[in-house]
């Protein structure tokens, strides 16, 4: 599986999942990708993130979130 990013303005590269999605591996995804990837997207912090991910509900990603903000 790989999971990836994209915005209006950059479109972000793959990291590779190995196995299936779980909250841990969802919460490294975030952690080295998506933050990462959206602070470069939006250096501003007007970025918005969206996710399908069962998982992004959870109080330990949000509480990521809420850190990174």
């Amino acid at each position: 599986m790989f999971w990836g990013s994209f915005s209006f303005s950059v479109v972000a590269s793959l990291m590779e999942i190995e196995g299936m999605m779980n909250l841990y591996k969802y919460i490294d995804v975030i952690e080295r990708k998506a933050i990462p990837d959206m602070r470069k997207a939006f250096p501003d912090g007007g970025g918005k993130f969206q996710d399908i991910v069962p998982c992004i509900s959870s109080e330990k990603v949000k509480t990521i979130f809420r850190k990174q903000n």
